[in-house]
């Protein structure tokens, strides 16, 4: 059947699944809808078809930025999150050699680093965001940079999206056998990006970020690329917290379907899902 907006208008709400349901989202706000976000998770431990696979959960936004506060001093479930692997790091021979997970490090100091390492995103997402086509959009933040420092710039489009090309005086990265992991582990003074989940990652990594959209990580991080000299260098308890908050925005499948999200995120739910009746 077709949708639109006749149809969402009969609905209490209606669940988003990733960034190829922006027509359905416009509808939905033009209907004076509701909608439950839902997406890969922050941890991104296992392929989302993957039952131990975490799925993020927004209402009525991209991100629970405004929630977050709810649960900054709830530790029960990051201590288990944080502990999690979410990418194997193999020798030569494909041994395991060690694990990494979202455990937070202390943040860089002042005079550590040299590159700067901008994470962008795909076509989809920008559409959804109602962005400029991604190259171009990386070709102005490059711009902008420049007017504050000449440090060298790494650039790393999203490595699955299909028309990724480089972009003039930056370094590309561009390829899928360039690992984020090994990025920036190259000497990063900083990362910057809209709102990719890389930037919780480097920033919970100990690397500095810059996120100038609605991303997780924007309250760790500054948010305008003239802050590039001076940027903002968060707290390990800062990240904890964060953490602490995220864990309960993210959930497994049997998660939800036993009813335990539910009865953390109920408030919330009802809050932002409320017909007012």
């Amino acid at each position: 059947d077709t949708v639109d907006v006749e149809m969402v208008s009969k609905y209490d709400f209606t669940f988003l699944f990733s960034i190829t349901t922006d027509f359905l989202r416009d509808m939905v706000v033009e209907a004076g809808g509701k909608y439950i976000y839902m997406d890969k998770g922050y941890c991104r431990n296992r392929r989302l078809r993957e039952p131990d696979a975490f799925v993020r959960i927004s209402p009525n936004s991209w991100q629970p930025l405004k929630y977050l506060d709810k649960f900054a001093n709830v530790r029960n479930r990051w201590k288990k999150v944080m502990k999690i692997p979410i990418r194997k790091i193999l020798d030569k021979n494909g041994r395991i050699v060690a694990r990494e997970t979202l455990e937070p490090k202390e943040t860089k100091k002042e005079n550590e680093g040299c590159y700067i390492l901008y994470a962008g995103s795909s076509n989809k997402y920008h559409r959804f965001m109602n962005l400029d086509e991604p190259t171009a959009y990386a070709e102005n933040i490059v711009q902008e940079v420049r007017k504050h420092t000449d440090r060298p710039i790494i650039y790393r489009p999203k490595p699955s999206w299909d028309d990724r090309k480089p972009v003039p005086q930056t370094i590309y990265m561009g390829h899928r056998s360039t690992k984020f992991n090994e990025l920036v582990k190259k000497d990063v003074y900083a990362l910057i990006t809209h709102s990719s989940n890389a930037a919780l990652e480097a920033n919970l990594y100990g690397i500095p970020t810059i996120v100038l959209g609605e991303g997780i990580a924007r309250p760790i991080s500054s948010t305008s690329i003239e802050d590039i000299n001076n940027i903002y260098r968060p707290t390990l308890e800062e990240k904890h917290s964060l953490g602490r908050s995220l864990s309960y925005f993210q959930w497994r499948v049997e998660e939800i379907k036993d009813g335990h999200m539910w009865r953390h995120l109920k408030d919330i739910f009802e809050e932002e899902l409320s017909n007012g009746s």
